[in-house]
């Protein structure tokens, strides 16, 4: 599947420009993390999480430069853009009116 270059998130060699998609310098599970224990209040907000040993999230990552073998260091930030299912595709009711 092509993608859009303009809309991928792109990382550039801050000497040299060389580009990078985030997956070929992060590895998922340090940038995400493993979660070990997630507690909630009764309202659905987390009080309390704990990662398995080693699995933290880690945004920063240190790397060297296919093109030009010079270091750099790459400081990630997650943004997420929520919204509610179209109607047509929420199953959480199973009952439906036959007078719509």
């Amino acid at each position: 599947m092509k993608n859009d270059t303009k809309t991928l998130p792109i990382i550039k060699c801050p000497h040299c420009g060389w580009e990078y998609l985030p997956c070929e310098i992060y590895l998922p599970d340090y940038m995400l993390g493993r979660s070990d224990e997630v507690v909630r209040d009764p309202l659905g907000k987390i009080i309390y999480q704990d990662y398995q040993e080693g699995y933290e999230p880690d945004l920063t990552e240190h790397y060297i430069c296919d093109n030009c073998n010079k270091p750099f260091v790459v400081e990630g930030q997650f943004t997420f853009k929520v919204k509610a299912e179209k109607a047509e595709l929420d199953f959480s009711d199973t009952s439906a009116s036959l007078l719509d």
